[in-house]
C-alpha cells in the first residue's frame, strides 16, 4: 500500500499561493484517515448521504493500485481544515474525460477564509494534470450557501435545473 503522495505529481507545485497562511494543500496521507473520516461525517449531517465508510472501506477506495477517488487536504499547523474528494468520470473518448469534486468542506471556523477556493485551485490542478477537460461538482438544491461558493470559485450551472455545476478546464489559463 502506498500513500498517495507517491503519486506522479506534486499538487503544491501545481496550484498557486493560498490566501490563508500558513496552509498546505497535499494529497492525503493514510495518517489523515481518522480526521478525514471525522469531516465527512459533519459533512453527511448537511448533505444527508448514507454514507457507510470506515477506515477500511476508504483505503480500499484510495489506496488500490488504480484508485477510485483522489483525496486532497488542506492543513495549517499541523491540523487538517479541510478537504476534497476527486472522482473521475468514465469516458471512452479521452477528450471527453471529466473529474467530480465529490466533496469540498471547510471546518466551520476556517470558511470565509480563501480554504475553499484554494482547495478548488488544487482540484482543477490535479484534473487538468489528469487530462481532464471539465471539472464538476454536484449540489444540493436547498443550498443557497454552497451554490454561491461555487459560483464564487468559478463553477456555472449548465442549466437552470441542472443539479450540478460544471468549470471548462482551459488548458491556457492552468499553463
Amino acid at each position: 500500500m502506498t500513500d498517495m503522495t507517491e503519486r506522479k505529481f506534486d499538487i503544491a507545485a501545481l496550484t498557486a499561493a493560498s490566501a490563508l497562511l500558513p496552509l498546505a494543500l497535499r494529497a492525503m496521507e493514510q495518517a489523515d484517515l481518522p480526521c478525514l473520516l471525522e469531516m465527512i461525517g459533519d459533512l453527511q449531517t448537511v448533505t444527508k448521504d448514507q454514507l457507510q465508510l470506515d477506515e477500511d472501506v476508504l483505503i480500499d477506495l484510495l489506496y488500490a493500485s488504480s484508485p477510485w477517488a483522489r483525496v486532497l487536504v488542506a492543513e495549517q499547523n499541523g491540523d487538517l481544515i479541510g478537504y476534497t474528494v476527486l472522482v473521475g468520470g468514465l469516458q471512452l473518448s479521452p477528450i471527453d474525460r471529466a473529474m467530480q469534486m465529490h466533496h469540498l468542506y471547510v471546518r466551520p471556523e476556517y470558511r470565509g477564509e480563501g480554504v475553499a477556493r484554494a482547495l478548488t485551485q488544487a482540484a482543477r490542478a490535479v484534473a487538468h494534470h489528469l487530462g481532464c477537460g471539465t471539472l464538476s461538482v454536484g449540489i444540493l438544491s436547498t443550498s443557497e450557501t454552497a451554490k454561491a461558493a461555487y459560483r464564487a470559485v468559478g463553477f456555472e450551472r449548465p442549466s437552470p435545473r441542472a443539479p450540478h455545476y460544471e468549470m471548462a478546464l482551459d488548458k491556457m489559463a492552468l499553463a
